[in-house]
């Protein structure tokens, strides 16, 4: 489907129109914006931007849309691609304790056709980098609504190629004991050295300096994921090392991305929907120095280093 500046999305706004803007497209927006009844925060966001600036208003919904195609293919809609970037909103949420949008994403999630235990998967994995504060926050964004949630359908849509692998997360650590044992050390650097091609230096750290933590943080991480999609780790993953412009974070990611069957289209969005809605065009200087060479020689597998991209 190819679609034209006037077939976007605009819940009432004339997007082909950034220079004029009515009264009447106003009033339509803020009232699509009631018809769901959840949280109220787009529509009073919203009326900021079209009462004092609408032609901006007007391009951050074309910004917003701009998430329903992949770069290699703008003109071609898919409404499918909603579901990576709620995956992505609901950890930033997490993070950043905001707990209106936390409860706004469950209610789209749902829409999408999360269960209640899919989406308390993206909390899992949300809870290694927003700790017991993130899920506190959850808790009071919806802890008293899940044990009465209505779960969606159970077959969310993601892109193509994207399949649930939990052995794929598996290093083959005993947790049997607290103690990193010799094999675990072996079976933790040949996941690494297999996956993404070295050794990452968080890692490094933590096993000479750290180990049981190190230990049990990775066995968090290996069970988080159960019935989504792989793929899922690594865009997450991209959107937390964008946001905190680390860029042997975002390395990282990126090839267990790749590694994984994320194509360039979904590391590029990975890391510019967390521009688009958290950092601005700044957030893409992390990207250029750590990505930039692994998008660039894509086809030919030389970009599994240990050091990050040169300037």
């Amino acid at each position: 489907m190819v679609r034209s500046v006037q077939a976007l999305n605009g819940h009432g706004l004339d997007l082909s129109n950034i220079d004029h803007t009515t009264q009447q497209e106003i009033d339509a927006y803020l009232t699509s914006r009631w018809k769901g009844r959840g949280p109220l925060y787009d529509q009073y966001a919203m009326s900021l931007m079209l009462d004092y600036a609408p032609d901006f208003a007007k391009l951050h919904w074309r910004g917003a849309e701009v998430f329903r195609t992949l770069p290699s293919d703008p003109e071609t809609y898919d409404p499918a691609f909603a579901t990576p970037n709620s995956i992505q909103q609901l950890h930033s949420y997490m993070v950043l304790g905001w707990e209106t949008g936390i409860r706004n994403q469950f209610r789209v999630l749902r829409r999408l056709g999360f269960t209640r235990g899919q989406i308390m998967e993206i909390v899992m994995f949300g809870r290694l980098v927003a700790g017991m504060r993130g899920l506190g926050h959850v808790y009071h964004a919806v802890g008293d609504m899940l044990p009465d949630y209505a779960d969606g359908h159970g077959n969310p849509t993601f892109p193509g190629g994207w399949e649930a692998d939990p052995l794929a997360f598996r290093s083959g650590l005993d947790l049997d004991t607290n103690e990193l044992t010799d094999h675990d050390r072996k079976c933790l650097a040949d996941w690494y050295e297999r996956t993404i091609g070295y050794v990452p230096k968080s890692v490094q750290f933590g096993m000479r300096w750290d180990p049981q933590l190190l230990k049990v943080h990775r066995a968090m991480w290996e069970r988080a994921i159960k019935t989504l999609p792989k793929q899922v780790a690594p865009y997450l993953m991209l959107r937390d090392a964008t946001l905190n412009s680390d860029r042997d974070a975002l390395r990282e990611a990126a090839l267990l991305g790749k590694a994984w069957g994320l194509t360039p289209d979904w590391i590029i969005r990975g890391i510019t929907q967390t521009v688009q809605y958290f950092t601005g065009l700044r957030g893409m200087y992390a990207a250029y120095d750590a990505v930039d060479d692994i998008l660039s020689n894509w086809e030919d597998g030389e970009n599994s280093s240990n050091g990050i991209a040169a300037t």
